[in-house]
């Protein structure tokens, strides 16, 4: 008897420590768009801001589907907010920053895709790093970016 519940015991215990592939498809349904390759650069005349970026739009398991470059460049003054979204190149993508953007380093971002509208922070950390500019073109003042491939996932609203 003791050895049965034991048993017992042990193959609860399994079951209830084994992963629940339910909780992964629920988040791969509410991020199916990432944010990457961004580039958001301080111009040195102008008081300008310039904003590039990739989205790419993924499947319920995570595989990528279409991808699209955004990009938008404006006065600090006057960001790109929610009543003038910007269009990417694949015309079914736009974006906004609805609080505009107060700091190169931590920023809110809406995507609108085909799945509907996704938001998300962009935020500096070790996959956005920010900094003077150290590249060749001139002109440019400071400058953030992803790193290392990185990519941000953004929440489906």
């Amino acid at each position: 008897m003791k050895a049965s519940f034991a048993a017992i015991a042990l193959s609860l215990g399994a079951a209830l420590a084994a992963p629940s592939t339910e909780s992964i498809k629920r988040q791969q349904d509410s991020h199916p768009v990432s944010v990457s390759s961004i580039s958001l650069r301080r111009l040195d005349e102008g008081n300008r801001i310039v904003f590039l970026s990739s989205i790419t739009r993924h499947d319920k398991s995570g595989a990528p589907l279409e991808s699209t470059n955004c990009q938008t460049q404006w006065n600090p003054e006057v960001p790109a907010g929610p009543e003038n979204p910007v269009q990417c190149a694949d015309p079914a993508f736009n974006f906004y920053f609805p609080n505009g953007v107060k700091s190169l380093e931590n920023y809110d971002i809406v995507v609108n895709g085909p799945d509907g509208k996704s938001s998300g922070t962009i935020e500096k950390g070790p996959r956005y790093q920010c900094g003077p500019y150290d590249g060749t073109i001139a002109g440019i003042e400071y400058e953030c970016k992803i790193t290392q491939g990185a990519e941000f996932f953004l929440t489906l609203e």
